[in-house]
């Protein structure tokens, strides 16, 4: 059986191999003249620390969503297609949970888990889709945290 990256999954695989894996599944969903367009910032948007973080949280969702809206496209010809795609799906939020956001700090991962089910019933299949959920996603992170410091 293959990995299917739910909690289980998360919780016993190296994190190491995940790092890995994530890197290469967003690598070939996004192509590299698109991550060269993503994270190369105007002069402004480098003027200040905050500005230069706040460009860098736009560029890392949207390289995301991109990835996320590729998948569809990417495994729809495969074997057990629709168990593919939820598969890297669930991979690339982990990516955008662990290492895109570092959210581990925040959110559980067994949170970060079930919000990820949640959005896999009704995932959408572009990147326009995504930047919209993803962005979401981050807003409910921020509740959930507040409320388990508050």
């Amino acid at each position: 059986m293959e990995r299917d990256y739910q909690l289980d999954c998360l919780l016993t695989m190296p994190r190491h191999e995940l790092e890995e894996f994530s890197l290469r599944v967003i690598g070939r969903m996004v192509p590299e003249d698109v991550m060269e367009e993503l994270f190369t910032f105007e002069q402004e948007e480098v003027d200040s620390e905050e500005r230069m973080q706040a460009a860098r949280f736009d560029a890392l969702l949207r390289m995301t969503a991109i990835a996320l809206g590729e998948v569809n496209v990417a495994f729809s010809e495969s074997a057990q297609a629709q168990q593919n795609i939820e598969r890297m799906t669930r991979l690339i939020l982990w990516h955008f949970y662990a290492m895109s956001f570092n959210l581990e700090e925040a959110i559980s991962l067994e949170q970060h888990c079930t919000q990820v089910e949640t959005i896999l019933k009704q995932a959408p299949r572009d990147a326009f889709g995504w930047i919209k959920v993803l962005t979401e996603l981050l807003h409910t992170y921020a509740d959930l945290s507040d409320k388990s410091k508050g």
